[in-house]
């Protein structure tokens, strides 16, 4: 799951900003921008391949889903 900051961040940079207009938006430092993204980018790395692996073995993602949100 994504933080709040993490979203934040993404949200920014589909906006075209880059790390360092993120940062002075967020009032946070480059480096901590740039640690966001990694941990997006390994979150969400690891989602697909669980997904990856669900669909592999078959299983119906649906079944999976928060009660309340399918």
């Amino acid at each position: 799951m994504l933080t709040e900051k993490e979203i934040e961040v993404l949200n920014l940079r589909k906006k075209g900003l880059k790390q360092i207009e993120i940062a002075k938006r967020l009032k946070i430092s480059q480096p901590a921008v740039s640690s966001f993204e990694n941990s997006i980018s390994r979150k969400i790395r690891s989602s697909i391949e669980i997904l990856e692996l669900v669909k592999k073995l078959g299983l119906d993602v649906s079944k999976f889903k928060k009660r309340g949100l399918s």
